[in-house]
C-alpha cells in the first residue's frame, strides 16, 4: 500500500469517526482534512516527512474555522414561543378596559382577557401587549 492510500484510508475513517455520534462538532473533520491535504502531498512529494507536516499544519489550521462553524450551527437560538410570543403585538380592543375592568382583545385572531395598569381603552382602540401573566395580557397605548 502506498503512502497516498494510506492517507486517504485514514482521511476516510476520520470523515466516518466524524459522522458516527456522539457529535464531535467537527474535530475529526479538521483531522479529516488535514489527511486529505496529507495524501495529495504524499502523491507529490517523495520526502515521507513532508505530508506529516502537511496533516499537522493543516488540521491546526482548520481549528478556528471549523469548530466557532460548528458552535454556530448546533447551538439553540432562543425564540419565544406560545404566550411570550405576544408581547410586542398590537391587540384590538373588543370591550372597554379601565383599571378596574377586565376586558377581552383580539391578538392574532384570537380573543384574550386583557387588563391594563395605567391608562383605559375603548372598543376598536388599538393596544400594545406589555407581558403575559396567566390568561392575561396586560396592555398599554401603541406608540
Amino acid at each position: 500500500m502506498t503512502n497516498t492510500r494510506a492517507w486517504l484510508i485514514a482521511a476516510v475513517v476520520f470523515l466516518i469517526l466524524e459522522i458516527l455520534p456522539p457529535p464531535t462538532h467537527f474535530s475529526l473533520l479538521c483531522l479529516a482534512f488535514g489527511a486529505l491535504a496529507a495524501s495529495i502531498a504524499a502523491f507529490f512529494s517523495p520526502l515521507h516527512w513532508l505530508p506529516w507536516g502537511v496533516f499537522v499544519v493543516v488540521s491546526i489550521a482548520l481549528i478556528p474555522v471549523l469548530i466557532p462553524l460548528a458552535k454556530f450551527l448546533f447551538t439553540q437560538k432562543a425564540h419565544a414561543s406560545n404566550a411570550d410570543a405576544l408581547v410586542g403585538e398590537k391587540a384590538l380592543v373588543l370591550e372597554p378596559i379601565d383599571l378596574k375592568t377586565t376586558g377581552t382583545v383580539k391578538i392574532r385572531g384570537e380573543v384574550w382577557s386583557a387588563r391594563t395598569e395605567q391608562e383605559t381603552f375603548a372598543k376598536d382602540q388599538w393596544a400594545q401587549v406589555v407581558r403575559v401573566e396567566g390568561t392575561h395580557v396586560i396592555l398599554r397605548r401603541t406608540s
